[in-house]
């Protein structure tokens, strides 16, 4: 019999036979109970049952730090996108949201510890932001500072998403400080009602349902609050984009960014833009970032700190970059690519397509209409100019 035919056989037998979920399951239970292991990658167990992901201690103790240079660069980028943010009465607001292992370290395993003490990338790039008078809250700081006074608990012991009271304080903070940069007071936001109940909700035992065990965990009870939105300008609520990992989930997935802004807009790791109205998400790459960042009110970077390794996701590069080109641009260049959005407005067959294309990639006409005119101008520019260079190069 083929070799390759037996593999091929074995692994189909494998995947296939009907009691393979419960064998896995019962392989991970036997793991973790007689040896005190867990199967699902990144995870690890800390002292007295707490769960983590192996990122987070990184995180804690710098092991994952990116170095000065890189981070200088970005702290000079994003100076650059906050003074061009202002000037066209535009915010920006750096969250910085807290890690399970920053809060917890107490329950960290012995041996991850190194040697020396590091620098993190959280804390750098939280002193360089406050030195640059950039907006920035510190999640790590915030929890912190109520950690031995807080009557409900900030994280779960078997997830590792903050718990929805201590998203509410951040939240609290993130919508007082939109109001005092901006100057407009636009809702009162209230936490009340709390309820404690062993009946945890998605995401506290996100982690341990990642274990895939028979038992179930020794939980700690988790608070659960009642959030309020007072609505102070109904009719002028600010629109937000939101550049966030998995820690806003809760906060949008929940209704409660529908409740606290205007129109606002997910870009999940920057990648994917998830829009508040419950419309089809769509790819980053298909919409024209200037557009989308000067319909907004305000831009929020929001990440936990075991992604500060990716500061922003690329987001603020990607940002300074655009600035920069449109920077080089002359009133004349400007005005060419309106002058080209008109004659393709005036065209049927081209309008027909430049709404096609819009369908397709799931964002409005005038969008696309832009993405085309600005492709024509760039292409011609990029013609002229190999043009003028063998010209130059002719004997």
């Amino acid at each position: 019999m083929n070799s390759t035919y037996q593999d091929s056989l074995n692994k189909y037998l494998e995947q296939h036979i009907g009691y393979r979920p419960d064998l896995v399951r019962l392989h991970n239970q036997y793991k973790y109970t007689f040896f005190d292991t867990v199967t699902a990658a990144g995870v690890i167990e800390g002292k007295n049952g707490y769960l983590f992901e192996l990122n987070y201690f990184k995180a804690y103790y710098g092991l994952d730090f990116v170095g000065m240079d890189t981070i200088q660069k970005h702290i000079s980028q994003t100076i650059a996108v906050n003074e061009w943010l202002q000037k066209n009465k535009k915010h920006l607001l750096v969250v910085l949201a807290p890690g399970k292992a920053s809060f917890f370290p107490e329950y960290i395993t012995d041996g991850y510890k190194p040697n020396s003490v590091l620098p993190t990338n959280e804390t750098t790039y939280y002193k360089l932001l406050k030195e640059n008078n950039i907006p920035v809250i510190s999640g790590n700081r915030l929890f912190n500072s109520i950690k031995d006074t807080s009557r409900f608990a900030l994280y779960p012991k078997c997830g590792i998403h903050w718990s929805y009271y201590g998203m509410g304080v951040v939240f609290d903070t993130i919508i007082n400080t939109m109001e005092q940069i901006s100057g407009h007071y636009f809702v009162d936001f209230g936490i009340k009602n709390i309820e404690v109940t062993h009946r945890l909700r998605s995401p506290d035992r996100d982690l341990w349902e990642g274990l895939n065990l028979f038992s179930q965990p020794d939980d700690d009870p988790m608070p659960y609050p009642e959030f309020t939105f007072e609505k102070k300008r109904p009719d002028s609520m600010p629109s937000v984009i939101v550049v966030a990992d998995s820690y806003y989930w809760q906060w949008y997935g929940s209704g409660y960014a529908s409740r606290a802004f205007g129109k606002h807009d997910f870009w999940y790791y920057n990648k994917q833009i998830i829009p508040g109205d419950g419309g089809e998400a769509i790819q980053k790459h298909a919409i024209d970032l200037m557009t989308r960042v000067l319909e907004a009110d305000f831009i929020i970077l929001l990440q936990t700190d075991a992604n500060m390794s990716r500061y922003s996701f690329g987001f603020i590069p990607e940002l300074f970059n655009a600035i920069q080109k449109i920077s080089q641009w002359d009133a004349t260049a400007l005005s060419e690519i309106q002058q080209t959005m008109e004659r393709i407005r005036k065209s049927p067959s081209y309008m027909e397509m430049i709404k096609e294309k819009a369908e397709k990639r799931k964002i409005t006409v005038e969008e696309m209409l832009r993405i085309d005119a600005t492709w024509v101008y760039e292409n011609k520019r990029e013609a002229a100019l190999k043009s003028q260079e063998a010209t130059k190069n002719t004997p």
